[in-house]
This record gives structure tokens, sequence and C-alpha cells, in this order.
């Protein structure tokens, strides 16, 4: 049984949503957003890279949340109406630029960003970028809590490989930058992701083999108390769960017609095995049971989509 304490949404002051390219991430970060601004939680999306449909999947317009500054694209959520969805994109040269303002150096940072400074700093000493977008993912998380502008930073982290290696610069700068402002930075970036108080990384995948395998290399990677990460992990969310034990019983009995109707009866059989197989595999290797996101038959998702998937995703004790 998962104690309040545990719960992902009361535990922690930053979600940082990564996995694989393609199982579904974004969805993932949209849904855990829609889940904690149910519950009366006011949250901070950000987003790394502008990707396209995050917006729209908040209940936003196309475009919300592009700018440094980002929008509020959801209030009046949960039974009390406190809940709220405020969307925003950081990047490095930004970051920077935000940085250097703090310290009096306003003239300084926007001659710096516009030279394309952070870009050949960013390609000398690899790492520096990610400890700047970090850096000020820090400041934000510094604010959540009651009397602050949010309660919940939620990050739509890069594909696993890029997050790796964002998730490892604090560390790596802090072993290999001996002094001075960078060096503080990188400990106290690092020190924030290792305590799990403060952050906590959920991982996506899809009820597939490979895509299991590759999560199962990841989370090794990141909770090694040795290794560059070192950081606490939030529930595994498996997206796109089929489940038709109609279609399965049917194929089963031998009944279905042949043509092209049977072949897709048998074609969702067997990929509903597999989805079973897989996500019991994860919950035994996990020693819990996942969070398992259904699949929703549709081309293209929707904010209602999200919604309903979010109303799935709160029924789960580790989430509330």
């Amino acid at each position: 049984m998962t104690s309040a304490s545990d719960r992902l949404f009361t535990a922690t002051r930053l979600v940082v949503v990564a996995g694989k390219g393609g199982v579904g991430k974004t969805t993932v970060t949209a849904v855990l957003a829609n889940a904690a601004a149910d519950l009366g939680l006011r949250v901070l999306v950000v987003t790394l890279d502008g990707r396209p449909g995050l917006d729209v999947l908040l209940g936003g317009s196309p475009g919300d949340g592009a700018s440094y500054d980002g929008d509020l694209v959801k209030v009046g959520r949960g039974t009390s109406g406190s809940g709220s969805i405020h969307l925003r994109t950081l990047s490095a040269s930004e970051a920077l630029q935000d940085y250097l303002a703090t310290q009096g150096l306003a003239r300084l940072a926007k001659r710096l960003v516009s030279t394309g400074v952070v870009d050949v700093v960013a390609s000398a000493a690899p790492g520096i970028d990610d400890l700047l977008v970090l850096g000020k993912i820090k400041h934000l998380v510094g604010l959540a809590g009651p009397d602050g502008p949010h309660d919940l930073v939620i990050v739509d982290g890069p594909a696993a490989g890029h997050a790796l290696a964002l998730l490892r610069s604090p560390a790596n700068i802090a072993s290999t930058v001996r002094g001075g402002p960078l060096r503080s930075q990188a400990i106290e970036v690092r020190d924030m992701l290792r305590d799990p108080q403060r952050s906590r990384l959920v991982l996506v995948t899809l009820p597939e083999t490979t895509p299991v395998n590759e999560l199962l290399e990841t989370m090794q990677a990141v909770t090694d108390p040795n290794g560059d990460v070192s950081m606490a992990l939030g529930p595994v969310i498996v997206n796109g769960v089929d489940h038709a034990p109609d279609v399965e019983a049917l194929v089963e009995s031998g009944a279905v017609p042949d043509g092209d109707l049977g072949a897709a009866a048998r074609f969702r059989a067997t990929k509903c095995a597999v989805h079973r197989r897989e996500v019991a595999r994860l919950d035994l290797e996990l020693g819990r049971p996942v969070v398992r996101l259904p699949h929703v038959a549709r081309s293209g998702l929707t904010a209602d989509d999200i919604a309903y998937l979010a109303t799935v995703a709160a029924s789960h004790e580790e989430l509330s």
C-alpha cells in the first residue's frame, strides 16, 4: 500500500517526464498536468523544446506557452476551483539572459544572446546549456509552494538519450569545474535532482518488448546510487495499453470470420496478449504495479481524451 507521503503530486515539487521517442511522453505530461490540476494544484508545465501539440493537449490554443514567460491555459480546476495549468518554454539562451539580468547585466545578456555565444560555449563545454536550463528549473522549483505562484512543476523532458545527458550535466560539471558560480550552480542543481522531496523522475513506455527493455535499462542508469544522476523514481507509466477481453474470447473460441474482419480481430487479440505480458513483466521487475493508460483509438488525441486519461491516472494511488 502506498502511503500519502509517497504519492507523486504531494511528495515532491518537480516531476521530470522522460522516455524513448514515440512512447507518448508529451501525452503523459499533459495527462499528469490535468490530473494534478483536477486535484486543485497550480501546475507549471515546462517544455524544453517547444514541442508542438502540448498546448492543445492541455486545453489551450495553438501557440500557447511558446514564449519564455508562457501562458495560463487552464483555470478553475478541481472541487475548490484552485487548480490551474501554466505552460512555458525554456531555452538555454533565454535562461542565460534571465540569469544575467538578475545580476544587473541585462544589456550584456542581450548582446551575448544575439551573438550566439551560448551555442559556442555549449559546443566548447558540453553540458553548459543543459545546466543553464536546469538552473532556471531549480529557481522555479524554489518558488513552488502555498506562498508561490505554483504548487508543482512538471517538465516535458527530452527523449531518454538526451534526458540522461541533461540530468547528468550537473554532476559532470561539478566534478570538472574547480570553483566559481558555475560549480556552485551545478552542485545545487545536482542536489535538487537527488532530493526525492524536491524532484522525481517519471518514466514512460509502451507495453511492447523493446520499449520495456529500454525503460529497464534507463531505470538502472538513473537510479544507480553511485551514478551521475541517482534520481528518485516516481511511478512508471505504461501508455497505450490495449484491453479487449471480448475480442480475445472470440478469437480463442475460433468463431472469428474469415477475411479482413477476422484478421483484424486476431491481430488485436495478439496485441492485447503482448501488452498484458509486458505489463506483468514490468510489475514483476518493479515489485509494484505500474500506472496503465488505456489505448485511445484515435489518430490524434484531443484535450477531451487527455481529460479522460487524467481521470484514469488519478485513480492510481501513487499519484494523488
